[in-house]
C-alpha cells in the first residue's frame, strides 16, 4: 500500500509537472503568436499609414505639377523685348531673346584681358559703359555697348581679333525653381542637421528676406550688386528665391526643422532684377561681381540656382573658382529631359544637381546629360517665401541647395576632390546601376 501510495504520488507530481509544462509551452506558443499579430497590425498600420502619406504627398505633387503645366501653358512669358527700369523710374536696359532663344542686354557685351588688350574697346563703335577689377576672380572686365553693325559676335572678332577668345554678350540667367508655390500646411521634413562646423559658403541668388522668422539666429551677410552707372541708379531686387534656396541650407524652425548647416555663415549676392511679379534675371556682369564677391569672402562652397547659355566669361570665372579649390554646385535645369545642357551646371569643374521626388523618381522637367552628377530632392519640399510663411515649390534649384550643404560640410573635413568622393560614396544609386543621365551617381537625401 505504501508503494502504491508512493507511486500515486510520483504520478500526481508527475502530471502537474507535464500539465504546468504545458502550460508554459502553451503560454510561450501565445506569447509568439500574440507578438506575431501585434507586428502584423503594426506592419498593417505602418503601411496605411505610408499609403495614406504616399497618396497625400502624390496628390500635392500632382498639384504643383498642374500649376506648373498651367504656368508653362501660358509662354511665351516674356516679350522678345523687355524694358528694364531701374528703382529711380530711370531706362535701364532693353532684355531681348536672341536668334537662339537665349536673352541678354540689348546691344551690351562683356571682355576680359590685360590692360593693353582692353584697350583696343577704344574704337568708333564701341561705347565703354564700366570698366572695373574683379579681384576675387582676378579679372578685369569691361562693359560696353555697340554699334547695330558690330552686334554679333563674328563682327566683333573681326574687329577685335586680339580679344576674340576674350569676349561675350552680357548674356541673362535665370533661376531654376518654377515659381509655382502652393501654400501648405503640410509637415515639415524631418531631416537632420548635417553638421555644426562654422563653414562660410556662398550663393548667387534673389535678395533674402533676412526677417523670415526661420533665419531668427542665423548667420546671413548679403550683399546687392544690382547698380547700373550708366543708368544712375539701382535695379529692384526680388526675394523669393533667393529665400527659398537660403532656407534649405540654414532655415529652422523648432522643432521638426532643424538647419542643415547651423553654424554656417552664408554670404549671399543678389544680383537678381525683377522682370514682373514672378520672373527675375540676372545679367552676366552683376553675376560676376557677385562670384567675384564671394571668392573674396573665402567661401568653401558657391551655391549656383540658375541657368542660361555657355558664356567665354563665364566659363573663365568658374575655372578661376576651381582654381581656388572652391566647391560649385549649380541646378541642372527644368527645361525637360530633351533639353540642352545648360550652364553653368555643364561646366567640367561644375557638380550638377537634379531633383527627384520623395519616392525617388526624376523631376519631370529636370534637364539630363553627362552634366548631372547628384540627385537630391526638390519635388513639393517646403521653403520659406517672404511673406513669412511656407510653401511647397519644385525645381532642381531646390536640389541644389542640399547637396551644396553636404559638400560644405566635407569641405570642413577634407580638400575639393576628396569632399566629392566622399559624397559620391554616400548615394543611393538609382535608375541604371553606376553612374548615369538622368541621377548621376545617385541620390543625396540628407
Amino acid at each position: 500500500m505504501k508503494f502504491d501510495s508512493t507511486l500515486g504520488l510520483i504520478s500526481v507530481l508527475t502530471l502537474c509537472s507535464v500539465s504546468t509544462m504545458a502550460l508554459a509551452i502553451g503560454s510561450q506558443a501565445l506569447d509568439r503568436q500574440l507578438d506575431s499579430v501585434s507586428r502584423q497590425v503594426e506592419q498593417k498600420t505602418e503601411r496605411a499609414i505610408e499609403r495614406s502619406m504616399g497618396r497625400r504627398l502624390d496628390a500635392v505633387e500632382q498639384r504643383i505639377e498642374s500649376r506648373v503645366e498651367q504656368a508653362r501653358g501660358q509662354l511665351p512669358r516674356l516679350p522678345r523685348s523687355l524694358p528694364i527700369h531701374t528703382q529711380q523710374g530711370g531706362k535701364a536696359f532693353n532684355d531681348v531673346m536672341l536668334d537662339d532663344g537665349f536673352r541678354a542686354v540689348e546691344r551690351q557685351w562683356l571682355a576680359t584681358g590685360t590692360a593693353a588688350e582692353v584697350a583696343e574697346l577704344d574704337r568708333p563703335g564701341i561705347t565703354i559703359l564700366e570698366r572695373r577689377e574683379l579681384s576675387g576672380l582676378g579679372m578685369i572686365l569691361v562693359r560696353f555697348r555697340v554699334a547695330p553693325a558690330l552686334d554679333s559676335l563674328d563682327a566683333l572678332q573681326s574687329e577685335l581679333p586680339g580679344l576674340a577668345e576674350q569676349l561675350d554678350r552680357n548674356h541673362i540667367y535665370a533661376p531654376q525653381s518654377d515659381n509655382a508655390p502652393e501654400s501648405s500646411d503640410a509637415a515639415l521634413p524631418q531631416w537632420q542637421s548635417l553638421c555644426s562646423a562654422p563653414v562660410r559658403v556662398g550663393t548667387v541668388d534673389t535678395a533674402i528676406a533676412l526677417d523670415h522668422p526661420v533665419f531668427e539666429g542665423a548667420q546671413i551677410v548679403q550683399e546687392s550688386f544690382l547698380e547700373l552707372e550708366e543708368a544712375k541708379g539701382e535695379l529692384a531686387a526680388p526675394t523669393a528665391h533667393g529665400t527659398a534656396v537660403a532656407s534649405l541650407m540654414i532655415g529652422r524652425q523648432a522643432p521638426q526643422w532643424p538647419a542643415r548647416l547651423p553654424g554656417a555663415t552664408l554670404f549671399n549676392a543678389s544680383v537678381f532684377y525683377g522682370r514682373d511679379q514672378a520672373l527675375s534675371g540676372a545679367t552676366l556682369g552683376h553675376l560676376l561681381d557677385g562670384l567675384s564677391w564671394l571668392a573674396a569672402q573665402e567661401v568653401s562652397v558657391i551655391n549656383i540656382s540658375l541657368t542660361g547659355p555657355d558664356n567665354r566669361l563665364l566659363k573663365t570665372a568658374i575655372e578661376r573658382l576651381n582654381d581656388r579649390g572652391i566647391g560649385l554646385i549649380a541646378a541642372v535645369g527644368n527645361e525637360g529631359p530633351a533639353a540642352a545642357p545648360l550652364y553653368p551646371a555643364a561646366y567640367g569643374p561644375v557638380i550638377g544637381v537634379t531633383a527627384v521626388n520623395g519616392s525617388g523618381e526624376l523631376y519631370r522637367w529636370a534637364n539630363q546629360g553627362e552634366q548631372v552628377q547628384f540627385a537630391a530632392p526638390g519635388v513639393a519640399v517646403p521653403v520659406a517665401i517672404p511673406e513669412g510663411g511656407m510653401a511647397l515649390d519644385s525645381g532642381t534649384s531646390l536640389a541644389a541647395p542640399v547637396v551644396a550643404s553636404a559638400l560644405a560640410c566635407e569641405l570642413s573635413r577634407v580638400d575639393l576632390p576628396g569632399a566629392i568622393e566622399a559624397l559620391t560614396s554616400n548615394v543611393q544609386d538609382l535608375g541604371e546601376p553606376g553612374r548615369d543621365t538622368r541621377f548621376g551617381h545617385g541620390l543625396l537625401d540628407y
